[in-house]
């Protein structure tokens, strides 16, 4: 009951604060799930491997169609993880409650 709790708070804070940013949320298969909510609190929810550098330039991450996008000069993770990866970005986006 206490779990519950904690995870009903973490995920109403950034609500309460009217956060823009993106929060973790799961970290799966070494990828790094995160989400924000948008002004209509509609989960926008993104999937990356975490390293050094900006979002953009230095992040293996997917796409809005959950497509790999690989920066110039990283290499492609493995096949096997973007399966388990995709299922939590859908779980990230059919509601607030991340379960």
């Amino acid at each position: 009951m206490q779990a519950l709790c904690v995870v009903l708070l973490t995920l109403i804070s950034p609500v309460a604060r009217g956060s823009t940013a993106f929060q973790p949320l799961d970290r799966v298969e070494g990828w790094l799930i995160e989400r924000r909510l948008d002004e209509r609190q509609e989960p926008i929810c993104r999937a990356s491997v975490p390293g050094p550098g900006t979002w953009f330039s230095a992040r293996v991450r997917l796409d809005p169609d959950d497509l790999i996008v690989v920066p110039a000069g990283l290499q492609r993770p493995d096949k096997a993880a973007l399966t388990a990866v995709r299922e939590a970005l859908q779980r990230c986006r059919d509601s607030v409650l991340y379960l």
